[in-house]
């Protein structure tokens, strides 16, 4: 299935930072650049034919569908505004279920030592553990706060004292009862997603296995077809990508998602592979490579 009538898109590439507040929205000038600069790597996402509602605001006739990188509230008024079909969509007590971490963290946590914490005697209990010395070289955290993206919203920890900003940065975090994911810091070789399209019926439409490059802070840099995955790798990241599709739609979520995985080198050398990293319940920077051709009916988000 695929869609050749061109649409108006609203690219909200900074939907977490609205479903984290969860009132009004307003992207900043610094964050409505970074996503100015990064139109010319979407446009396999965007096609030949399509205009960009926002960023920008390319003119275009009005009426035609919209489509949005998350259909949040914010994205829905600026697809209104500019005289486009809204599409349908989940809504947004939905959309921040399934990209909250929590999420992911039900469907079972893959890492060794892994954990989520919603107090900070929680926390310390999961950083208390010994098991972290047969899983990091370093004996490092990584700290996720339930809603973010590109590399945002997470603390490394080292070992030994806290600093003040660490600690503070934790309580912060901890304030409202969201809760963190707690995950070992461990020495990953290789970023893979594996993408998909979910209708509202539950059928799922999934793409091609993609590498993922990124830099130090975990932010997306690029992406291309054909991770070198072994035969187990592949079968494990496929049962899972199923396995979370079923839960988004069991969840009343219908659209576009990813699942980031990534194998990973233990310090006594053993590999592992690590099926389902990250959740993300709508348009990524690599979809359109992995799902090649496809693109959704008209009126689907």
């Amino acid at each position: 299935m695929s869609s050749a009538e061109p649409v108006a898109w609203v690219l909200n590439l900074d939907a977490e930072d609205e479903l984290v507040r969860g009132g009004a929205h307003t992207p900043t000038d610094v964050m409505t650049e970074r996503i100015e600069g990064l139109l010319p790597r979407l446009r396999g996402l965007v096609r030949e034919g399509d205009c960009i509602a926002w960023p920008g605001n390319e003119r275009t006739e009005r009426g035609r569908w919209g489509r949005a990188w998350c259909v949040t509230r914010w994205a829905r008024t600026k697809l209104e505004q500019a005289g486009m079909q809204v599409p349908r969509a989940p809504a947004i007590e939905v959309l921040r279920h399934v990209n909250h971490r929590r999420f992911a963290h039900e469907l079972g946590q893959a890492l060794p030592t892994a954990g989520w914490a919603a107090t900070m005697e929680q926390l310390t209990s999961l950083l208390a553990n010994a098991a972290l010395e047969q899983v990091s070289v370093e004996r490092s955290w990584l700290i996720k706060r339930p809603l973010g993206y590109a590399g945002r919203g997470r603390k490394l920890l080292r070992p030994g004292r806290r600093s003040a900003a660490d600690q503070a940065w934790l309580e912060a975090s901890l304030r409202d009862g969201d809760g963190v994911q707690v995950e070992p810091l461990v020495a990953r070789e290789l970023d893979c997603a594996l993408h998909g399209w979910l209708a509202e019926d539950g059928q799922c439409t999934f793409g091609q296995p993609t590498l993922q490059r990124l830099d130090a802070t975990g932010a997306w840099q690029s992406t291309e077809l054909g991770p070198p995955l072994t035969p187990s790798e592949l079968e494990l990241l496929t049962r899972e990508a199923q396995r979370t599709a079923e839960a988004l739609h069991a969840a009343g979520y219908f659209g576009p998602f990813g699942l980031d995985a990534f194998r990973w080198r233990a310090p006594d050398g053993t590999l592992h592979f690590q099926p389902r990293s990250e959740v993300n319940a709508r348009y990524s920077m690599g979809w359109a490579i992995g799902m090649g051709d496809f693109r959704p009916p008209p009126g689907a988000n």
